[in-house]
């Protein structure tokens, strides 16, 4: 046999191999590590990114924007428009391009906090000093991409940009139509030494034909003299207070309501009248003549209120309300309120700008106040009204049974904002504030809603205490005060008139 052949085998020395080498080539090598480290490496460069949004770019924003904003000189167009305090009287709802669609505009307002639009894109050498803020109606599902402001000044088309923002105010349940508001920015040329300010706007809407071009222009509102907000306030509280609708008829619970507040410090209260009775009307003319009341058309149709848009456009009123006390009123606090409310401090003889002021910290944006209620099934207690007194059923005086526990807070609460915190007003508590402030949750030991309700009854109304204290700190000063307010409202009578039905569920005892 032949012998086999032996196979001769040679052997190649391996060269030696750094230690990172062979780390690395150890990752590369293993499929597990190649897919997750891909992924790793992903993550890793968003991270660096968001850091750099986040954290150095905004710190390059907040360095930069508030010395651009003071270096910049901002005229107008039309100087003669800022003579004076805006009275609301030229502001009404107006169709946005063909009224059967329901786009309506009321307001717009300038507002110079950087906060608002430190994170809006701007073209290179260019930067933001300011937004104005729109109030509308518009489709839940409006397409917000297609939506842009248009700006004039003097009558003579300026500019017209993509909106930077549009949301629907919260509380708005997915119907068909939101209270909603759009922000666009104002930006500057940096290497021009001055700014041209709009004096009204328009909004147009690429989606719809009609609304493609700009046809209904609101004035914008500016601060009347510290136009950056750069000083305090110069007044103390204002109130809104919600749309009267459906012939509103209680002249003397509104009479009661003015004193009331302006007991406590109320400057100036907002009214949104959609429909009163002429006796009400009465009362808001003259309550308006002394220079205490605004009182704002709210005239609109065309919704099912509830199916198709919230309670009156409500949500449009008490954002525009709070702007329009800040930005053009000029005023540091904001009650959100209904007629049927007061907000009460318990301290001793304490009147609630006081306890405001109290209370207040740089970093608060609001003061929520938790309800209790005065329903109009508990009998009325007559016993102390003066005999001189031709107006006899004040709800503070004659309501003093309610019931025992409050509410949570945000559950029917109602509250006092400062305006230059806050971004959104809701109707029970702020949504949105600038960042790092908070809300003070008033303690039941410091205050209370006192909600004097007509005609709707529950929250545990079984539960029952006796509170005399709003009778016993106002008693004999809102009695002459509504006396002599209603002498001067119906001199033939003197009497302002209770409304029909105000209260509209049996008395027990």
């Amino acid at each position: 046999m032949r012998p086999k052949m032996v196979r001769e085998i040679s052997y190649v020395s391996i060269k030696s191999r750094s230690k990172p080498v062979i780390f690395v080539h150890s990752l590369v090598s293993n499929r597990f590590t190649r897919k997750y480290g891909v992924f790793s490496l992903i993550l890793l460069t968003a991270l660096g990114l968001l850091y750099y949004r986040r954290v150095l770019f905004q710190k390059y924003i907040h360095q930069t924007l508030p010395l651009y904003q003071r270096s910049v000189s901002l005229t107008f167009g039309n100087e003669s428009w800022l003579q004076g305090e805006d009275t609301g009287e030229r502001d009404h709802w107006l169709p946005i391009g063909e009224p059967k669609k329901r786009f309506k505009i009321y307001s717009a307002y300038f507002d110079p906090r950087l906060e608002v639009v430190e994170s809006f894109p701007t073209p290179d050498g260019f930067l933001p000093f300011g937004s104005v803020r729109i109030f509308a109606i518009l489709p839940f599902h409006v397409r917000k991409g297609d939506i842009f402001c248009n700006f004039r000044s003097d009558n003579t088309y300026v500019a017209q940009h993509q909106a930077d923002w549009v949301e629907a105010v919260h509380e708005h349940w997915n119907i068909e139509f939101a209270a909603s508001y759009v922000i666009c920015k104002l930006a500057g040329n940096i290497t021009k030494r001055e700014a041209r300010l709009p004096d009204e706007v328009a909004l147009s809407y690429l989606s719809e034909p009609s609304m493609r071009e700009a046809t209904s222009f609101v004035r914008i509102k500016y601060p009347t003299t510290d136009r950056l907000l750069r000083s305090a306030p110069t007044r103390s509280l204002a109130v809104c207070v919600g749309p009267l609708h459906h012939d509103f008829a209680h002249a003397l619970r509104v009479v009661e309501f003015f004193e009331y507040y302006q007991m406590n410090g109320a400057e100036r209260f907002y009214v949104y009248n959609k429909s009163a009775t002429p006796e009400v009307d009465t009362v808001l003319r003259h309550y308006q003549a002394a220079g205490l009341v605004q009182v704002l058309d709210w005239h609109f149709e065309g919704y099912k209120f509830e199916s198709e848009l919230r309670y009156e456009g409500i949500f449009v009123a008490l954002n525009d309300c709070f702007y329009r006390a800040t930005i053009a009123g000029g005023f540091k606090y904001t009650a959100i309120v209904d007629f049927d409310e007061l907000l009460f401090p318990t301290s001793d003889n304490e009147t609630l700008l006081e306890y405001l002021q109290t209370k207040d910290r740089y970093d608060v944006h609001s003061f929520n106040f938790q309800g209790v209620f005065f329903y109009d099934i508990y009998s009325p207690d007559f016993s102390k009204v003066p005999p001189w007194a031709n107006n006899t059923y004040l709800y503070t005086q004659v309501r003093n049974v309610r019931t025992k526990n409050p509410l949570l807070h945000h559950n029917r609460s109602k509250y006092v904002l400062k305006g230059r915190n806050v971004l959104e007003a809701g109707n029970h508590f702020v949504w949105k504030a600038v960042r790092d402030t908070h809300e003070y949750a008033v303690p039941e030991n410091e205050g209370l809603l006192m909600h004097y309700r007509d005609g709707s009854l529950g929250y545990d109304f079984e539960n029952v205490v006796l509170d005399n204290r709003v009778r016993e700190r106002f008693g004999d000063a809102i009695w002459r005060r509504v006396n002599a307010q209603c002498a001067l409202i119906f001199p033939e009578t003197t009497m302002c008139p209770l409304g029909e039905h105000y209260t509209r569920t049996a008395s027990v005892r």
